[in-house]
């Protein structure tokens, strides 16, 4: 798609050009993205995918303005506004990882992935939505859910697993120029797929994931979203530098094997400059029958899911790839009967089986262990230990015929009442320098056995018929959006092929990298559906090169028609050089009141302060911005003082203005934690004449 002037789907690549050709300043971006986030999360469409906004945020964007105007640009993101999922640790602020229970736990620094985003210049707009703890998908969490910009009839994701529904809504509204997922089963994809994203899921230990708060260890990866490949690969050259510490990532610290990669040598490779549109050509590539066509016994197949298959399927015969369609994928297969089996009594056997009773480890003591370390390196004074947690405001207790829980697996719960009894007298690790959750019983049996399916029953199964690739729809279907409190559309919700995308849990317990990229929108529902690629472990590059490759041919994404165009989005094309630094701006006070018809009456005051040169003037200009709509400057009175020798200028101003109350939501959108959705947001823009860079300004009123 090419670049039409606005923010609205703009890639990373134009957005950096704006703002080195000075088109716009990454402060005037900000204050763009919280304009839309105002418009559509809060107010209108209320998608609540932001529940929390940054409100440094514009400090760091004037930190990346005034680098780049000095030269010094950090990097390849300079200035570019992202969001990350509320699982991931930012210094200073909450990391709820959406549970009542961790609402006012602070990160005491941040996550890998978020300081080398940072450090290559991005700023962090916000933390989005999800469930309590990554447990499930769309189930509602502290700050509720994240409501879908395509239909408001349906999810943003897959209720069984894709709790990354945030992160994928902010993206695909064009809240931010991208996104920071995280995957347990099918949480980065399944939102990738329905919301017309790209979506990466990597090798084990490819990116670190040190920073994150664990759901299942053995599963849990950093998954970022994009709108474009291209988009993606810039990502990858920040994403995969080296992480020397290990603590708090799971494959990278544990001590039984070696992982082929230990750091992100092979994709750091995928810069912008080695895209290869071409390298589809000559590509055999394996799809399963099961997953394009309903079969017996088989997962749930719409019948909208069978054009925009054959239409895939097209765009990878023009790109040279060879399509071969196979029965179904063998190690899924495979992969389920090991988990029904108990562990084979043959010591001869040379078969990978997990360890008996696996299943309910992971969902316990795996589990306990993973928490309990994060809070203890987390260094939290008021929560350092499970034991000093509710453990009934750790996750949601629902009766059994709460249609969100009715038509789950028993066997697949949490064991959320034992988890603090688990780890209330644990030993002292037997290991020096490693976590005591490397002596949880059979864990080194299974770490093996899960890297040994992989290998034995996909890529040397890949290696044997000659495949380079495996495609497949994310998913069959696409649930309602009332699945929460409809027994008919919960039941749909939870059924094979739509209560997780295709692959279920297999993909992510055996570390099989994958890349979704948008297919297309499903005729009936109107709904974006993703297409999967899967990828031998630890040949990311080829799996990324053949996403970008697909994409070239197909270009099938689809801007979200429930968030259209702001005029505010438009970059201008053909102003004057910002030449004036920014001034300070300083707030004074910043507050609502009740006023006249049951609505608000905000009132601002502060000061602009900034230092001119010989024979200049101070022109000091304000734009006040509540709930993204502009304060008309009659509400403002700005008076101008004079300090010093008469090259200091400062002025004081005072904003009073009538604005509405936010709205207030109905029981099943009502929300335990104070979100963005729930308050008043103010934005103010100030700047020394028309060629001066602009300071800002975000408060969230509750």
């Amino acid at each position: 798609m090419s670049f039409n002037g606005s923010i609205v789907d703009a890639t990373i690549a134009d957005l950096s050009q704006a703002l080195c050709h000075g088109k716009l300043t990454s402060v005037e971006l900000v204050a763009k993205y919280l304009h839309r986030i105002s418009a559509y999360d809060c107010r209108t469409t209320t998608l609540n995918s932001i529940p929390l906004i940054n409100e440094n945020v514009f400090e760091e964007a004037a930190a990346a303005d005034d680098r780049r105007a000095a030269g010094q640009a950090h990097g390849p993101l300079e200035g570019l506004p992202f969001t990350v999922k509320d699982s991931y640790k930012v210094r200073g602020m909450t990391v709820a990882s959406g549970s009542e229970a961790f609402e006012n736990l602070v990160a005491n620094e941040d996550a890998f992935t978020v300081r080398a985003l940072r450090d290559a210049g991005a700023v962090l707009m916000g933390r989005t939505n999800m469930c309590p703890m990554a447990y499930g998908g769309m189930l509602r969490g502290v700050y509720g859910r994240a409501e879908s910009p395509y239909n408001k009839d349906y999810l943003a994701a897959a209720f069984g697993s894709g709790s990354s529904n945030g992160s994928g809504v902010s993206v695909a509204a064009s809240f931010a120029a991208f996104g920071m997922g995280e995957e347990t089963v099918s949480s980065g994809r399944s939102p990738a797929s329905n919301n017309a994203l790209v979506a990466y899921t990597p090798s084990r230990g490819l990116i670190s994931i040190r920073g994150n708060w664990p759901l299942y260890p053995t599963c849990d990866v950093v998954v970022p979203h994009t709108r474009s490949m291209g988009d993606m690969f810039v990502l990858m050259d920040v994403l995969t530098r080296q992480d020397p510490e290990t603590v708090g990532d799971f494959w990278r610290d544990q001590p039984f094997l070696q992982l082929p990669a230990s750091s992100g040598s092979d994709i750091s490779k995928s810069s912008i400059t080695t895209k290869d549109p071409g390298c589809l050509n000559g590509k055999r590539i394996a799809v399963p029958q099961i997953y394009i066509k309903q079969q017996d016994g088989g997962p749930l197949i719409s019948q909208a899911i069978e054009p925009l298959w054959h239409q895939a399927q097209a765009d990878l015969e023009a790109a040279g790839a060879t399509v071969e369609i196979i029965p179904d994928l063998p190690v899924l297969r495979i992969y389920e009967q090991m988990l029904r089996k108990p562990e084979s009594d043959d010591t001869s056997s040379s078969l990978p089986y997990l360890p008996n009773d696996w299943n309910s480890t992971e969902r316990g003591l795996l589990i306990a262990h993973a928490w309990e370390d994060f809070l203890q390196n987390n260094h939290d004074p008021h929560i350092q230990s499970l034991t000093q947690v509710d453990p009934t405001k750790i996750f949601p207790h629902l009766p059994r015929d709460n249609p969100q829980v009715k038509f789950t697996e028993p066997a697949n719960a949490v064991h959320w009442a034992k988890l603090a009894d688990y780890v209330a007298n644990r030993p002292p690790a037997s290991r020096p320098g490693k976590s005591a959750i490397y002596d949880v019983p059979h864990l080194e049996r299974a770490v093996r056995a899960l890297e040994q399916i992989r290998i034995r029953f996909f890529e040397d199964w890949m290696s044997v018929h000659n495949y380079d690739l495996v495609a497949f729809p994310a998913a069959g279907d696409v649930a309602r959006a009332d699945a929460d409190i409809d027994d008919k559309s919960a039941q749909h919700a939870w059924t094979d092929g739509v209560k997780y995308s295709h692959g279920n849990r297999a993909l992510r317990h055996l570390g099989i990298p994958n890349v979704t990229v948008p297919m297309g929108i499903l005729a009936d529902l109107r709904m974006p559906m993703g297409l999967t690629l899967l990828g031998r472990a630890y040949h990311d590059h080829d799996l990324l090169q053949a996403g970008y490759a697909y994409e070239q041919q197909s270009k099938r994404r689809a801007m979200p028609p429930l968030t259209p165009a702001l005029p505010s989005d438009v970059i201008p094309t053909d102003r004057q050089v910002l030449s004036k630094a920014r001034p300070n701006l300083t707030i004074t006070r910043c507050n609502t009141s009740s006023g006249q018809d049951g609505n608000l009456f905000a009132s601002i005051e502060g000061s602009l302060s900034a230092v001119a040169g010989p024979g200049e003037a101070f022109k000091p200009i304000l734009e006040i911005y509540i709930d993204g709509e502009l304060v008309p400057p009659s509400s403002t009175t700005i008076q101008p003082l004079t300090i010093g020798d008469g090259d200091s200028y400062v002025s004081n101003f005072v904003c009073e203005h009538p604005t509405l109350r936010p709205p207030i939501p109905d029981d099943r959108n009502r929300v335990v934690g104070k979100i963005a959705r729930d308050s008043t947001t103010v934005v103010i823009l100030a700047r020394n004449g028309q060629d001066g860079r602009p300071s800002g300004y975000v408060k969230l009123l509750h």
